[in-house]
Formats: structure tokens, C-alpha cells, sequence
């Protein structure tokens, strides 16, 4: 029994002794390495074009991230499939600033990739087949872009305006000389002109005509003006400075002359188109196609070169020698009743 009590007392004393205490630590110690050993991992982690290698006993990426002093924002992409084995991967995509313009305002959306077009859907912007962008909106994003859009938009105008009239003089000599007289009072007429105007983020840059519709004819304004000039437009020889032509054989003084008009494209009995110059005559007397030269006997009215080409009622008759065409009733009425001499030519 003693034997025993002695046996531990010593064990007690190697118990308390350094070196057993030291044999116990590096027990501990040397469990713990293994422990770590054991729980120890590789993680490559891929920021950018960088790449590093640590090692790490935690299991999430966040936690991985922040062991190792990397800060990520919530915009950036990491990605982390956990380990295989004893080794992992840790891929981080960092998000840069894409401006875009539009509407009158700018913005900055973070990516990490993608598309123009995907970059606007994240800020709710669209655009039409109109509106102008600087990018194509399939091309991928790239850091320092600033996406422009422009909106573009056609209107389409009306206008309505009058059309001026203009104001034509007319040579005659059924007015002294120096007077005038308003033939045919002008008026404007009006149109409703149609436009398609465009323009980008709206302001107007051009305006493109599409359609006019007349809806009034102006009419134009016709001035009779005294100069003694001769009626008729025709022309069969030359007059001399006395007023009477150089190739007449033979003349008829103091004949009645009036005056008449027709519609436009009227026909005379001798189957001419009348106009001024084409007169009517007894064909009994002067007979169609006979060319003429018609003034009053002082050279005040001229009317000019003639051909006989219509007869009426009076002229049949013997009231009136010749009926002189006018274009307008308001010169035939001017014209009146007159005394003209006519010569007949060669």
C-alpha cells in the first residue's frame, strides 16, 4: 500500500515538473496545425486581369473577399461555385460608368458588360426608327462610353395664304393717250400649303414641302393704258408716218365700225377661230379673207391689220360696215360706235 502512495507521489511531482508541461503544449500545438491542415483550402481569386492565390479555412466568397481586404460594390459581379477539392475560384467582373444622353438629361448606369441597347433598358430608355444614337445599340459597352440619342420627330403643318395677283397693262387705243382704265380687277387667290417640318430634341432644323392645294386662282389685274397702239396683233405690211399703209389699192372712208366679243375659241361664219384682228363684213362687200387695214380717218383709234372673217344681222343689213373683235366686252363697249376708213390691201 505504501508502494502505491509513493508511485503517485511522483507522478504528481513529474506533473508539475517544465519539461511535462512543454511535452503537453507541443501536444496541443501540433493537434491544432493538423486541424488547420486539414481545413485549409486554396482559393485563386481573379480581380480583373489580376490574379492571386491565398489560402483560407472560410466557406463564402463574401467572407473570403473580406479576410483578404478586397471591397467589391453591389454592382460587381462575383462569382463563386464553392470549392472542388481543396481548391476554389473567385471571378469578380467590376462594373464601370456608362454615360447616357437623353431627353434633355444625363445619366451614369454602372455595367459590366453587355450591350448599348441592354445599358438603356437598365435605365428605361428607348428609341424608335426615327430617332439618331451615336452607337449602334448592339454594340457592347466599353468604359468611357457616353451614348448620345437624339429624338428626331416629323409634324406635319398646314398653312393657308393668299397668292397675290399680278397686274398686266394692256396697249390700246381705245383711251386718249395717257389715260388708264382697269380692265379686269385682280384678285389673290388663296392655297393651303403642306409641310412635314422635323426636328431633333426639339429643335427645327429643315422643312420639307409636300403638297400644295389651290383653292382660289388669283386673277390678274389688267390695265388698260392709252397709246395709241393698234388693236390687232396681225400684221401685213408697214404704215407710213401719215398712218396709212404703203401697200393698200384701194381705201373706204367714213364706214361705221362697232364693236363685239365672243367666249374664248368662238368660231366666225367663215369657219376662222375669231380673236383680235379677225372682224366681221357684209362678205357681199369685203369678202372673207379680205386683209385690211382699219383707223379713224385722224389716226386717234387704230385698229390695226385685219382679215374678214364673221358677218352679222347689222352688217347684212346695211346698219353698220364693219364689226371690230375685241377680246373683252368692256373694250367692245369702249369701242362704241366709231368712223373708220378702210383700206384694203394688195
Amino acid at each position: 500500500m505504501d508502494k502505491v502512495a509513493n508511485w503517485v507521489i511522483v507522478l504528481l511531482r513529474k506533473l508539475k515538473s517544465r519539461t511535462f508541461a512543454a511535452v503537453l503544449l507541443t501536444l496541443s500545438l501540433a493537434l491544432t496545425v493538423i486541424q488547420l491542415t486539414v481545413l485549409t483550402r486554396a482559393v485563386y481569386i481573379r480581380d480583373g486581369e489580376e490574379t492571386i492565390l491565398k489560402f483560407t479555412i472560410r466557406q463564402d466568397a463574401d467572407d473570403i473577399l473580406e479576410e483578404n481586404g478586397i471591397a467589391t460594390m453591389a454592382c460587381d459581379i462575383v462569382d463563386f461555385d464553392g470549392f472542388h477539392g481543396r481548391v476554389g475560384e473567385i471571378s469578380i467582373t467590376r462594373a464601370f460608368p456608362v454615360e447616357i444622353t437623353a431627353d434633355g438629361s444625363t445619366q451614369t448606369v454602372m455595367v459590366t458588360g453587355g450591350t448599348v441597347g441592354d445599358a438603356m433598358d437598365q435605365v428605361g430608355l428607348s428609341i424608335d426608327s426615327d430617332d439618331l444614337i451615336n452607337y449602334r445599340p448592339g454594340k457592347p459597352v466599353e468604359e468611357g462610353d457616353r451614348i448620345v440619342i437624339q429624338r428626331v420627330e416629323y409634324t406635319t403643318v398646314t398653312e393657308e395664304s393668299d397668292i397675290p395677283y399680278e397686274t398686266i397693262t394692256k396697249s390700246t387705243s381705245l383711251i386718249p393717250n395717257g389715260r388708264t382704265r382697269v380692265l379686269t380687277r385682280g384678285e389673290n387667290g388663296h392655297k393651303v400649303t403642306t409641310y412635314i417640318d422635323m426636328s431633333i430634341d426639339g429643335v427645327p432644323q429643315e422643312r420639307e414641302l409636300v403638297g400644295e392645294n389651290i383653292t382660289k386662282r388669283p386673277v390678274t389685274e389688267e390695265i388698260l393704258v392709252g397709246d395709241n397702239s393698234p388693236i390687232s396683233p396681225l400684221q401685213f405690211g408697214t404704215v407710213g408716218a401719215n398712218g396709212v399703209p404703203t401697200n393698200y389699192r384701194t381705201v373706204l372712208t367714213g364706214q361705221r365700225a362697232t364693236g363685239y366679243s365672243a367666249k374664248r375659241g368662238a368660231w366666225g361664219a367663215s369657219g376662222m377661230r375669231l380673236s383680235p384682228g379677225y372682224v366681221a363684213t357684209n362678205p357681199n362687200e369685203i369678202p372673207y379673207g379680205t386683209k385690211m387695214y382699219i383707223a379713224s380717218p385722224d389716226g386717234s383709234f387704230v385698229y390695226g391689220y385685219a382679215i374678214a372673217a364673221d358677218t352679222g344681222t347689222g352688217l347684212m343689213q346695211d346698219v353698220i360696215d364693219v364689226d371690230l373683235f375685241y377680246d373683252t366686252y368692256t373694250e367692245s363697249c369702249l369701242s362704241s360706235h366709231r368712223i373708220v376708213n378702210i383700206y384694203i390691201l394688195d
